[in-house]
């Protein structure tokens, strides 16, 4: 056995299909289909369900070929697994659409029998609202567990180092981490004349409180977390995290993001709200409620971030989180920065103050960072006739 494989596997998915309640049309497609593919027919075997749909199943020495009809729904369900090169694989596709006169045929295939160590595991993402999805290699999973309120997946990838998923859907990469956690924390620090306590609402992974924790002056910073399992996770597996959290200025609050941020009534100088996006539990938190508990927690000269989603493939998320801001704030703008592995690539972050306008550079302080630079400061915000193009607001 070589990296090919044993065989070649076929699932499909035959829509706008008639003549599906046949027991005759099944056998019939099915011998035909295993001439067509030349491969060596053993047995047909056919069964009719009541009240309506068939069953059938050909034996081939190379296999088997299988398909199920929903005669409701015009719709044929085929599983067709066949070893050996002279395998015509797409001839016997073309019978069974043929022999059912199907409108549109989805086709997937796999490589069957392909030895562990001859391929690596693969992590399929899919982003929703996005026009494709993303597959990643996995050289280790570091991290696999269920926890109350999500499914986290830690990895190991190819040039992307470790890589988090929460849902299935890609958080962070060690590749292009720093963007977007630069992009949230210093554009609003040094906007702030003397900014002393921080709240960051999610941000599990504990990246961002390790940037707002480079600046001098900090003196508290709430990490504001729903899934405690999730700063665990960060602990265990990033040094950075692991040191951010033995700093005494830093407090981790496990509750839900309403009750926590409430609690903090006019004691925060900035709010950064690191989310994932806004399915679910999470979209709550791009809505006007849940802003309107931010402006209660800060203080009179107080800057709140949070991210936006992609221009691409959530503008309409985007305009309705600057929208709302900018009912309630007096200053709104927004950031932008491109990410390599999220959807789009450029990503966005709404950021809203109601005395403080946060283009304008109000302190100094030698910070390291990657991708924010003091001096561009203003480059980093989308100018106001670019974002009226892209986005009508």
């Amino acid at each position: 056995m070589d990296a090919t494989g044993i065989g070649r596997h076929a699932v499909c998915d035959f829509w706008g299909a008639t003549n599906l309640d046949s027991v005759e049309r099944a056998e019939h497609a099915l011998r035909a289909a295993a001439v067509a593919g030349q491969v060596t027919l053993i047995d047909v075997f056919v069964h009719r369900f009541s009240p309506h749909g068939v069953s059938g199943v050909a034996v081939i020495a190379e296999s088997h070929l299988a398909i199920h009809t929903w005669p409701e729904l015009g719709y044929v369900a085929a599983d067709l697994f066949t070893c050996g090169e002279h395998v015509d694989m797409e001839a016997i596709i073309g019978v069974l659409r043929d022999s059912f006169d199907a409108e549109q045929v989805d086709v997937r295939f796999l490589r069957r029998g392909v030895r562990p160590e001859l391929t690596a595991r693969r992590f399929e993402e899919f982003e929703p609202g996005s026009a494709s999805h993303a597959s990643y290699d996995m050289t280790v999973v570091l991290e696999q567990r269920r926890t109350e309120f999500q499914e986290v997946v830690l990895f190991e990838s190819p040039r992307l180092g470790r890589v988090l998923a929460l849902d299935g859907i890609v958080q962070m990469t060690d590749l292009d981490t720093y963007v977007y956690h630069e992009m949230l924390a210093h554009p609003a620090l040094f906007s702030h004349p003397n900014p002393r306590d921080v709240a960051v609402v999610g941000g599990g992974d504990v990246h961002l409180v390790a940037e707002v924790l480079k600046h001098p002056g900090i003196e508290r910073v709430y990490l504001l977390e729903l899934d405690e399992e999730v700063v665990q996770v960060a602990r265990k597996h990033y040094e950075v995290a692991r040191e951010t959290l033995a700093d005494p200025r830093v407090e981790v609050r496990p509750s839900d993001a309403f009750e926590s941020i409430a609690e903090l009534r006019g004691e925060l100088d900035i709010i950064m709200v690191d989310l994932t996006d806004p399915i679910g539990p999470a979209a709550r938190l791009f809505e006007d409620e849940f802003y309107a508990l931010c402006e209660r927690s800060l203080r009179p000269d107080g800057i709140l971030v949070a991210q936006t989603e992609s221009i691409h493939f959530h503008p309409e998320v985007v305009r309705n989180c600057f929208t709302t801001l900018s009912n309630r704030f007096d200053h709104t703008e927004l950031l932008w920065g491109a990410i390599a592995t999220y959807p789009g690539a450029f990503w966005t972050f709404g950021i809203a103050s109601k005395q403080l306008d946060p283009r304008v550079v109000r302190r100094r302080a030698a910070i390291e960072t990657r991708l924010y630079d003091i001096e561009a400061h203003e480059w980093f915000f989308i100018p106001g006739p670019v974002r009226h193009r892209l986005l009508g607001i």
